[in-house]
């Protein structure tokens, strides 16, 4: 054979596409076939320079393999690595807390948002030309209502907020709602004043696509009653100045001209307590926890 006729061809892999990044659960096996293709490709290479007329004869006639086979295996291995790339990702995970941040099922997130939006009206008695108008749309029609505060020109009452506690299925499509608030009430004879906090049940009817009903008045009901939290520490001590430092840091953003009322030293750590002025002259006690051994940046 001439040595002018010989020439050699070169199938081109397409590595750009052994790129791409898999999970890391498959990205081994890509690893391997790649390695398995290269490995192909140098033996092709040596054999045709064993075989090429050099004038020394080979050990042994070496195993025969043709382009094609090496184009074979590397379209095996792409169309691995296009299937890898086209895997769908894993789950995302959510954490407890987010999963508890609302109630689980739609239903339940729509009443509790009527629960709160009807007694933030229902409990809101101003100078409103519409009176109590809202409120009887919300409840079922051809309810017999009693006059309400809202079609009186008596004392003002504003929500001031209302927050939801706790929601549970009566009955299908029904959930009674516990609903905490507090409103600021307005004499005739006197301004504002903040009431104390109430709570009360709103039963609310939740249809299909999602539209609230409000079925009854609102029920009143006990708050629940909180855990008893652990007492605070009692012996006061001198900090060291750099937990001064940290407190004072931690809390700087929050207001100005900061001053150190007392500090005692606790298991975890100390704490500080320092009063704050805010941005109309009131000072308030405020309460900064300083870890054992944070420096002087971190609390």
């Amino acid at each position: 054979m001439d040595q002018h006729e010989q020439h050699e061809e070169f199938e081109q892999i397409p590595w750009s596409e052994l790129t791409t990044r898999p999970p890391e659960g498959r990205r081994r096996v890509l690893y391997l076939a790649a390695g398995g293709v290269g490995a192909l490709v140098i033996t092709v290479l040596v054999v045709r320079a064993f075989l090429s007329p050099s004038g020394v004869a080979p050990v042994a006639p070496a195993p025969a393999v043709s382009v094609e086979e090496v184009a074979a295996t590397t379209a095996a291995v792409t169309a691995t690595s296009a299937a890898v790339a086209a895997s769908p990702a894993p789950a995302l995970l959510y954490r407890e807390a987010d999963l508890m941040a609302f109630p689980a099922a739609p239903a339940e997130r729509a009443a509790v948002a009527r629960a709160e939006w009807f007694v933030t009206d229902y409990f809101t008695a101003d100078l409103e030309p519409t009176g109590s108008a809202d409120l009887r749309a919300a409840l079922p029609g051809g309810a017999a209502i009693p006059d309400m505060p809202q079609d009186a020109a008596g004392s003002l009452s504003y929500v001031e907020w209302a927050r939801a506690f706790r929601v549970e299925e009566v009955g299908e499509g029904r959930f009674r709602v516990g609903v905490a608030f507090r409103a600021l009430g307005a004499p005739p004879d006197r301004g504002f004043y903040r009431l104390p906090v109430r709570a009360v049940e709103v039963t609310v009817a939740v249809g299909d696509d999602g539209g609230t009903t409000v079925v009854d008045l609102p029920a009143p009901t006990p708050l629940p009653a909180g855990p008893e939290p652990e007492a605070w520490p009692q012996e006061e001590g001198e900090a060291p100045q750099w937990v001064i430092d940290a407190a004072v840091a931690d809390a700087g953003s929050w207001g100005t001209e900061t001053r150190l009322l007392a500090a005692y030293e606790a298991e975890a750590g100390w704490r500080v307590v320092l009063t704050l002025a805010d941005d109309v002259g009131n000072r308030w006690p405020v309460v900064v926890w300083v870890e054992s051994g944070a420096d002087a940046t971190g609390g």
